[in-house]
């Protein structure tokens, strides 16, 4: 007999958006029958329109964070994607706000299916995991980071899917190393060096020996130990001598930045905190910081850079930190 099973239902991030919509609809669909059938007809006619409402039915179990919500927007101006359309009821925007804060939440864990059949090790919040290779290379992979695998007689390659990996390159000049991230391939024989992706921006930092970080188009750099480099919107920026330990500074379980806008330093820390981390203030999201901090506690790290920038911090039931 041969065992199977349903797998999960993974909503696009369109389809949240579109539930999230029809749920801050709920009193007026209870108040008029044609609504409720539209409503009906959306829900039904596919299994993502299903699964990402009842996520939003599930997960609507506490008043206070719709309480916490009306507090925070006496004095928090939200982001464009959740204001408040001039012709939509005040409490229905509150309803479709919050929602998309919990989708927010949950699209994470509702989306990493595709990413866990793509990766041969994957990491959790804040885990950090230590691997040995087949061909002995050794790698630290970081916090919620992904990569595969290809290891084989004639060739070793890695693909970083998600996050941040330090690795130590078993010597080997018949079978070069090669590691690819979203548009860039970094290419060495045998060193100690860090990759990491953040969106489509590769970061490369080298402790030990050389590495050539090449771009789809061709440009290529050779870095060597203490120098830093980065792919920005598809192109090789220049290349930094100093300041590469502080980009492999989480392998010793630290956040170390240097002159860095907030909201940079924030969506670093993120990959270390289970909730989101919101920024609704402009002007501290390109405040400047520089600072040092232990990993262990990432909502202590966010305490003290609301004192330095004179930003405020609200907790939101969950766990999610919203600073205005």
């Amino acid at each position: 007999m041969t065992d199977s099973f349903d797998a999960p239902v993974v909503p696009s991030e369109h389809v949240q958006r579109q539930a999230a919509d029809w749920f801050a609809q709920r009193e007026e669909m209870a108040q008029q029958p044609a609504l409720r059938q539209r409503f009906e007809q959306w829900r039904t006619v596919n299994p993502e329109h299903a699964a990402a409402y009842q996520t939003l039915e599930t997960l609507w179990q506490s008043q206070a964070f719709e309480q916490a919500l009306r507090s925070l927007a006496i004095d928090v101006e939200l982001p464009q994607a959740v204001a408040r359309p001039p012709h939509k009821p005040r409490k229905a925007w509150f309803v479709a706000t919050a929602a998309m804060l919990l989708l927010m939440i949950t699209s994470a864990w509702m989306s990493d299916l595709p990413m866990r059949l793509r990766a041969d090790q994957i990491t959790a919040v804040a885990e950090v995991r230590h691997l040995t290779l087949d061909d002995g290379s050794q790698i630290v992979l970081g916090s919620h980071s992904a990569i595969s695998t290809d290891i084989s007689a004639d060739h070793r390659r890695i693909r970083l899917l998600r996050g941040e990996f330090f690795v130590e390159a078993f010597h080997d000049p018949s079978r070069p190393l090669e590691i690819d991230a979203a548009d860039a391939r970094v290419t060495v024989v045998g060193t100690q060096f860090s990759v990491a992706l953040q969106g489509n921006d590769v970061t490369v930092a080298v402790r030990e020996g050389k590495v050539r970080f090449t771009d789809k188009s061709g440009e290529q750099s050779l870095l060597q130990a203490g120098n830093w480099q980065q792919l920005k919107h598809d192109h090789l920026q220049g290349v930094n001598a100093e300041g590469a330990e502080r980009q492999m500074a989480w392998v010793q379980g630290r956040l170390s930045f240097q002159d860095q806008p907030l909201a940079q330093v924030l969506n670093s820390l993120e990959r270390y905190y289970p909730q989101p981390i919101l920024l609704f203030n402009e002007a501290a999201a390109k405040h400047r910081v520089s600072g040092n901090y232990l990993l262990n506690d990432p909502v202590a790290i966010v305490e003290a850079l609301n004192k330095v920038t004179s930003t405020q911090l609200t907790r939101l039931p969950g766990g999610m930190l919203v600073i205005h």
